[in-house]
């Protein structure tokens, strides 16, 4: 009974790991200057004259990786001399232009960009924060914080201190410091001990210890993270989650809530995120833009069952209903068809 009772957390855990993602955008086979080149000149050709062809648009950039595009725009510079860029924004508009753009930036730069507007804007957008920042492995978070440092001449964790303070700023500092492993190994007393530590600091005690749940929700690697509330539930009876909602609040539970959900199943997560950029009182592109572009080369597929088992709806036909026009048919074309 002590051998399977050991063993069964370390097949979730180990399970969780080597799940494979599933993309909706993948690698196109293109591997001479030709083929980038005739990539260039078909985004001119869609461009130039009178009227814009949006479906060619939408064809060509759906139908390349972020890197490649990376290729087709320094094709483009040399063959045209202007930016590719520079020729979209003045021929496209809304949220088509917005996502075509965003497609274009490398992955890190864009989220760099969104990150920095977040911070920086009237009114701190706490939500596009914690989805960048608590969603990610210590890995990205480096690459993230480096490009936003380089990108804007600025420190990212002094940025956070100056906008965030409290819990939730000490949580998203902590992330931003990368102080997260990168390695999957689990150590089984570290999570007995850590769990019992979490119920002492919420359940267990009147009012809430939130600098506990900081430090151990920021410092452990996911599948550390994943360990422990699965021990969380056995000391107290109830999910990790249903603890986080009732000890605490506002953006510190939206940003605990975040980390627990991807420790779990990430795919779900964004699930979770797009349904809220598409019900309720209108559509919120700008985040519904920032998650496709995100997602649609690491995981989109997921996503997009995860959708149908949340939900009971197929997620390219709630888009469907949901946007139009030319911003429908791009988005459309990176989620894919079930």
């Amino acid at each position: 009974m002590v051998f399977v009772s050991i063993l069964f957390p370390i097949a979730n855990i180990f399970f969780f790991n080597i799940l494979p993602k599933i993309p909706t955008l993948v690698f196109k086979p293109v591997c001479s200057d030709e083929e980038y080149e005739q990539i260039a000149e078909s985004f001119h050709t869609a461009l130039k004259g009178f009227g814009t062809d949006e479906n060619r648009i939408i064809k060509e950039i759906s139908s390349i990786t972020n890197d490649q595009r990376q290729i087709v725009k320094e094709k483009y510079l040399l063959m045209y001399g202007k930016t590719l860029e520079e020729d979209l924004k003045s021929e496209l508009k809304g949220d088509f232009e917005d996502m075509i753009i965003a497609l274009l930036r490398p992955r890190f730069e864009y989220e760099a960009e969104c990150l920095r507007d977040a911070i920086k804007g009237f009114g701190t957008r706490e939500n596009v924060i914690i989805e960048l920042l608590c969603t990610k492995e210590s890995e990205e978070i480096e690459k993230l914080k480096q490009t936003y440092n380089e990108l804007f001449e600025r420190n990212l964790e002094e940025d956070l201190e100056n906008e965030e303070g409290g819990s939730l700023g000490r949580l998203l500092r902590s992330i931003a410091t990368g102080l997260r492993p990168s390695h999957s190994d689990v150590d089984l007393s570290l999570a007995q001990e850590e769990a019992q530590k979490l119920y002492d600091a919420g359940e267990g005690k009147s009012g809430t210890d939130e600098s506990e749940f900081v430090r151990i929700l920021a410092s452990r690697s996911f599948s550390q993270l994943k360990a422990t509330f699965d021990e969380y539930t056995n000391i107290c009876g109830k999910d990790i989650e249903e603890s986080v909602k009732s000890e605490t609040h506002g953006s510190m539970e939206s940003a605990f809530k975040a980390i627990v959900r991807n420790v779990r199943n990430r795919p779900a997560y964004f699930a979770r995120q797009i349904n809220k950029c598409i019900k309720g009182i209108g559509t919120k592109e700008k985040d519904l833009i920032r998650i496709i572009v995100s997602r649609c080369e690491i995981d989109m597929g997921d996503i997009k069952r995860e959708y149908n088992e949340i939900f009971g709806e197929s997620l390219f036909e709630e888009l469907k209903k949901e946007l139009r026009g030319d911003f429908e048919d791009i988005v459309l074309a990176l989620v894919g068809t079930d």
